[in-house]
């Protein structure tokens, strides 16, 4: 059965302990007709592939079903074997085998117990009609040779553990045995206690019309046996499941007689599949449906010829409850997750909640009246959970995100609802949390493209879709070109032509920067050596930007002195820029990095000065040569004069005294200072005053391609 062939995926002592687990189980409930050897010898094998089953990427559910089967084929039958070997699964099997897999443990259990269930009817269904076709195949020998065996048929009719009922074709009870009666709860008086009643008195109601027609299929010679599950209601009340086989009995003529049914007891097995199914379907912390039943639940609604028309989904997850877990303990977490379920259950009303996991709930509604219903349903259990929660002796307050969409079923896949759900669920979450977002096609297809774009980065960096363009970085008070900034741009085969505000954050978030810098770094340093070539001693700088990720990257300094060693730039002529953000998350390390570049002879700048954290003590520890004053500043200096001297009041503004503040800073611990987003000649002449020593925006010069550049160079640029 194994399906794995020569697989290694679980170590061989995994399987020999878990093994001898099971073994030791089946021994303690008292059952095991070999020895200890022979019975793992027996075990091994099938405990091989239950280690490959937990193992597995996907649980197959037909082979965990086999298995199940061939376990009952090989004589483990005892009354407590089934019972004793799921125990010994759940208990051990995610600890040798997978301790990451405890919902395919549930799912595994349920799909080997009904396998074992059918394997086992199967064995039973096999001997009790071999039985009955020899008895009936002495009545049809010859009359003297059944009155013979009619001692030995009566014995085995008595002594049977299962329950026997010989059945007019009238559908009366003509007899049933000793078993019978006693799994009916009927006494037993004499070989007729049930004559002249019908069978139909003992079957549940909602079974009925289905044991008729099978009954009178059997009676018409049509088949010679029929067999199922059926209810039974007992005189007093109880109801049990049972497998009936009913075999058709001939007269010497060929013409049916009468009907042999043979009944086995199956409501313990069958209540333990309810069980491992309802173990299977909802939470165990909660009580609530899991995703499984949810998923499952929006499946029949999407499903052809369902009664239902539209759907509304919503998905919450609790704000900050990560911190509660780590602060307050797991068991207060649990708690607080239990109240949570309870208000949103209260809340609710007829419409499906699950906990689709960790701190996340989903509601499921069928056919909601407009979607106006489901932001009100959304507004309600945001505020349902603003209450304090008092957990022990402590209050709790939480908020949730959430995130709604709603459809027609005709119109969309069980999956695509639950994915445009966590979409909206991660907007509200990104806007602050503490409210809900309703899903927007047109925004979830922006998002899409932005994050293909930053899957495809390093693909475009192989494939040399990036350009750098250059921007001018000029003296102020000469007008002279001293350095470049290299800007990124990306030339995609679909977009066209793109600035990196469209993929450079998405690339910090999913690492994909740290190959394009690679690439930036490297082709800035290229060209700077061209320009030194071309220009010597006039030749202007580079300044790269340098993105967080790329300076925690292990071996990035090695890199940085690689490029250099390859292209023979002067390490003077590099200049790299970092934001405070970089510098102030790690700072001893990043001091250590920085220290290092300077003493190699790279300039360093800190970028986007005074939008972060705004500190400014730190700057006499760090070994940098500049800093650059953000734009948002810089704009505040385009304000028209309104008379009087530049520095008597005229049009100082709050941001021209900021940048006055921070140039007498950054002068006294003698750093250069640029000005960034220089548009106009205001803007540049009032930097000028204030003794700003660089500055950079479109008023000097656009960014554009290098050979546009290079005319330029050696010129005066400034208005």
């Amino acid at each position: 059965m194994s399906q794995t062939g020569g697989s290694q995926l679980p170590g061989a002592r995994a399987v020999v302990e878990f093994t001898q687990q099971w073994a030791h189980a089946l021994g303690e409930v008292g059952y095991l007709t070999w020895g200890a050897e022979e019975a793992r010898a027996r075990l091994a094998p099938m405990a091989a592939e239950l280690a490959e089953l937990v193992r597995a990427p996907l649980l197959d559910e037909e082979w965990s079903r086999q298995l199940g089967a061939h376990f009952a084929s090989a004589w483990f039958r005892g009354p407590n074997v089934l019972r004793a070997t799921l125990r010994v699964i759940r208990t051990h099997g995610t600890q040798l085998f997978d301790p990451a897999a405890p919902d395919r443990i549930i799912e595994l259990t349920g799909e080997f117990a009904a396998g074992y269930a059918e394997g086992l009817r199967e064995c039973i269904q096999r001997e009790q009609e071999s039985l009955l076709r020899a008895v009936l195949h002495t009545s049809r020998d010859a009359a003297n040779a059944l009155r013979a065996s009619d001692k030995r048929f009566r014995t085995m009719f008595t002594d049977a553990g299962a329950g026997i009922a010989l059945v007019a074709l009238d559908g009366q009870l003509l007899e049933i045995n000793p078993a019978m009666c006693r799994m009916f709860g009927t006494p037993r008086r004499g070989g007729a206690a049930a004559a002249a009643r019908p069978m139909t008195d003992y079957v549940h109601p909602a079974d009925a019309a289905t044991l008729i027609s099978d009954f009178r299929t059997l009676i018409s010679g049509r088949r010679d046996n029929v067999h199922g599950e059926v209810r039974f209601v007992r005189p007093d009340g109880l109801v049990l499941w049972a497998h009936v086989t009913a075999s058709l009995v001939r007269d010497d003529a060929g013409a049916p007689d009468y009907v042999i049914g043979v009944v086995e007891d199956v409501t313990e097995r069958h209540n333990l599949r309810s069980r491992l199914r309802h173990q299977a379907y909802h939470d165990q912390l909660t009580r609530l449906p899991n995703r499984s039943l949810m998923a499952e639940q929006l499946g029949k609604a999407c499903r052809d010829g369902s009664s239902v028309a539209r759907v509304g989904l919503c998905h919450l997850n609790l704000d900050g409850f990560r911190a509660i877990n780590d602060s307050l303990g797991h068991q207060v977490g649990d708690q607080l997750l239990l109240a949570v379920a309870g208000r949103l259950q209260l809340l609710a009303g007829e419409h499906l909640v699950t906990r689709a996991g960790g701190d996340e709930f989903s509601v499921l509604v069928s056919d909601p009246p407009d979607v106006d219903y489901l932001s009100d349903l959304a507004e309600r259990m945001i505020a349902v959970l603003r209450p304090p929660f008092v957990i022990g002796q402590q209050r709790l307050s939480i908020t949730a995100s959430l995130g709604i969409t709603e459809a027609a079923v005709r119109d969309t896949r069980p999956d695509e609802l639950q994915r445009e759900a966590h979409a909206a669920r991660s907007w509200a979450k990104g806007a602050g949390g503490g409210r809900w977002a309703m899903f927007d096609a047109e925004r979830d297809a922006g998002e899409t493209t932005r994050f293909a774009l930053a899957a495809s980065v390093p693909g475009a960096v192989d494939r040399g879709e990036f350009q750098l363009f250059y921007q001018p970085l000029v003296q102020l008070n000469s007008g002279e070109l001293a350095g470049v900034e290299a800007l990124v741009r990306w030339r995609h085969p679909e977009h066209g032509l793109l600035g990196p505000s469209r993929f450079i954050d998405l690339a910090e978030r999913n690492g994909a920067i740290v190959p394009l810098g690679r690439w930036v770094l490297a082709e800035a340093c290229r060209q700077a050596t061209r320009w030194a070539d071309e220009l010597g001693a006039g030749a202007p700088y580079v300044s790269v930007n340098v993105a967080p990720r790329q300076l925690a990257e292990p071996g990035w300094l090695a890199e940085v002195s690689l490029v250099l060693e390859q292209t023979g730039l002067d390490p003077s002529r590099l200049q790299l820029e970092i934001t405070e953000r970089a510098v102030l998350v790690d700072e001893s390390g990043t001091s250590d990095t920085l220290r290092a570049l300077r003493d190699m002879g790279v300039r360093l700048v800190i970028d986007d000065f005074g939008t972060g954290y705004s500190s400014l003590s730190y700057l006499r520890r760090l070994p940098v040569h500049g800093l650059k004053i953000d734009g948002a500043f810089t704009r505040g200096l385009c304000e028209p004069d309104t008379g009087g001297p530049e520095h008597s009041g005229g049009w100082e503004s709050t941001d021209s005294k900021i940048i006055s503040a921070l140039i007498t800073l950054a002068h006294a611990l003698d750093l250069v200072v640029t000005a960034e987003w220089v548009e106009t000649a205001t803007q540049a002449r009032r930097l000028t005053a204030l003794g700003c020593d660089l500055g950079q925006g479109n008023w000097f010069g656009d960014p554009v391609p290098a050979r546009q550049l290079t005319p330029l160079l050696g010129r005066r640029l400034a208005g």
